[in-house]
């Protein structure tokens, strides 16, 4: 069964989430931070948000906002046998990460590959060996945070990746799961799941690039409806 196939798709274009969050204002000035040793998207995010992320961040954030902690090198034109990222990894992939979010560049930027059944999850159940990913992250202050990444493999598509999110959120102890719709996203069918973490609130949405073989995703912490369209928009239709 297809992730959230039991509802109908929400709004055409535009997206619209019964909880908008807190407002907040951007953080100013950038700064890297170190990166995390767990190599896929969104582990890497504030520990607000992978306390109650840790199952959904299995493949979804790229850039550390956690600082102290390194990188895991590889050869990318090597077999993949461990996971691992680290900025320039894959500079195809990164290239087609949105330089602009609020208007300021991704404080950090990275890409890798994870081919281990343990962050594979459930695509590993569809034959997927391995997957590439690129993505950066955007802070604004008291843990919120927003990473848009993009995700290729041989086989991967929208429908499989929101699927691994969606066991992993129902797995997790600490995340109840809020919404789930499948919204209409620069006119491909896409999915949204909404989760709260205590007080903090969590949203991925996972739709079909345009680019054939590419999904994109965006994962914000405690980011009202506004800015996560914001996110949606700066991937430009792509």
């Amino acid at each position: 069964m297809a992730p959230w196939s039991r509802l109908a798709p929400t709004m055409v274009g535009r997206m619209r989430a019964p909880n908008p969050g807190r407002t907040y204002q951007v953080r100013t000035g950038t700064g890297l931070a170190a990166s995390s040793t767990d190599s896929g998207y969104a582990v890497d995010m504030p520990r607000s948000l992978r306390s109650g992320f840790v199952a959904l961040a299995i493949l979804a954030a790229v850039a550390g906002c956690n600082s102290g902690a390194a990188v895991t090198s590889f050869d990318p034109t090597t077999p993949c046998t461990a996971d691992g990222r680290f900025p320039g990894a894959y500079p195809d992939l990164e290239a087609q990460v949105p330089k602009s979010y609020m208007s300021a560049a991704p404080e950090t930027l990275d890409s890798g590959r994870n081919c281990t059944t343990a962050n594979l999850g459930s695509l590993a159940g569809k034959g997927i060996t391995m997957v590439r990913f690129a993505g950066g992250t955007w802070t604004f202050g008291a843990e919120r945070a927003a990473v848009l990444a993009r995700f290729t493999a041989d086989g991967l598509d929208a429908t499989s990746l929101a699927d691994l999110y969606e066991r992993s959120a129902k797995a997790a102890s600490r995340t109840n799961i809020t919404n789930e719709t499948t919204p209409t996203v620069a006119g491909r069918p896409g999915y949204r799941l909404d989760t709260e973490t205590g007080q903090r609130t969590q949203t991925v949405v996972v739709w079909p690039s345009a680019t054939a073989g590419i999904v994109n995703v965006v994962i914000t912490d405690d980011l009202p409806d506004a800015r996560i369209q914001d996110a949606i928009d700066a991937f430009g239709g792509h």
